[in-house]
């Protein structure tokens, strides 16, 4: 079909209206807008806005590096108190993650600190092992002494505890070796912390028949007990612990467990053990329903006749002298550092 010429008025097409390109711009506009093919303001403003955006980029990295190059971390140099040798993670950020490895001299390590180590003048004088300071005086002390008023005047003198004057509550931890039954305390022997590792050490790792530990020890157990002995304790041992017995599958097996129940009350008993290890190695016996029998033969009339101590409040009353709650426990191979 033959087209006609444009009327007058009509638009005639940019084609056929604009000169053509020489190849220098052509090469130009290929270039600029081989991004944005729309036209060259456009190119210009998005490359514009692309240089934008890197400046900012190189700005904020400037910024969060301190500008230029960063300088190297000085070395850390930390301190511990009473510590003579710290050590450091290699990747440690800060003093926090700093262990000491050494104790200065009179010193001891427990958890992350260093804690005086209580002369024989404090620990006699009833200080507790971790009570103790440089100056002779206590800050707390053991079960059965109080610590007395004004510590500052008493700089110079051996200790800064008395022992109770009459029968008092007593509160604080007892621990236990045990295996993976949970039962009662009653009618079992409890211990201190160095109690408990001496009994482990002694009675317990040495043997490993049939693959597993003698008496199928497990973990060691944490307890919360409150203790208030019967006033003929006091009257007759002048302390606040009765006589420590025995017990072997819950039945008291010293022969004067019964005579005693009947003059003191149940009371709960303590004894030192020593060793050169844990010096400060304690035992206490808890005395629990019918004590006179084993596990096997206990029934409720003898649990009638012989109520033992425990109660939820102790009060010094013959059938009401202790109390215990559970308090944590920690499985041997965990302590032992044991994984298979």
């Amino acid at each position: 079909m033959s087209q006609s010429a444009p009327q007058e008025g009509q638009l005639v097409a940019r084609s056929e209206a604009r000169e053509p390109l020489n190849s220098s711009d052509r090469d130009s506009r290929k270039v600029c807008c081989s991004r944005c093919p729309l036209c060259t303001p456009c190119c210009m403003i998005v490359t514009g806005l692309l240089l934008l955006a890197a400046l900012i980029a190189t700005i904020v990295a400037l910024a969060n590096h301190g500008g230029g190059s960063k300088e190297p971390d000085a070395p850390l140099h930390c301190s511990m108190d009473n510590c003579a040798e710290v050590y450091l993670p290699e990747e440690a950020k800060s003093c926090t993650e700093a262990m000491c490895r050494k104790c200065e001299d009179d010193y001891d390590q427990h958890s992350d600190a260093c804690i005086y180590r209580c002369s024989a003048d404090q620990r006699t004088s009833g200080c507790s092992p971790l009570g103790c300071s440089a100056d002779g005086t206590c800050s707390s002390c053991v079960p059965g002494f109080t610590v007395r008023k004004a510590n500052a005047s008493l700089r110079g003198l051996s200790s800064a505890c008395t022992k109770a004057a009459e029968p008092v509550k007593m509160n604080f931890l007892m621990y236990r070796a045990q295996n993976d039954d949970n039962y009662s305390p009653g009618n079992t022997v409890l211990a201190s912390p160095a109690g408990v590792m001496w009994y482990l050490h002694n009675e317990v790792v040495g043997s490993c028949a049939g693959g597993s530990r003698r008496f199928g020890i497990t973990r060691v157990l944490r307890y919360n007990v409150t203790v208030h002995n019967p006033p003929a304790v006091f009257a007759k041992i002048r302390g606040q612990f009765g006589h420590f017995v025995d017990f072997q599958w819950g039945q008291c097996k010293n022969p004067d467990c019964d005579r005693w129940w009947q003059e003191f009350g149940y009371a709960v008993g303590c004894q030192n053990q020593y060793s050169y290890h844990y010096k400060d190695a304690t035992f206490y016996s808890l005395p629990g329903s019918c004590p006179s029998k084993d596990l096997s033969s206990k029934s409720d009339s003898c649990n009638l006749l012989q109520p033992g101590g425990f109660c939820s409040h102790p009060d010094g009353t013959g059938n009401c002298t202790w109390s215990a709650e559970l308090a944590g426990n920690v499985s041997v191979d965990e302590l032992s550092g044991i994984q298979d």
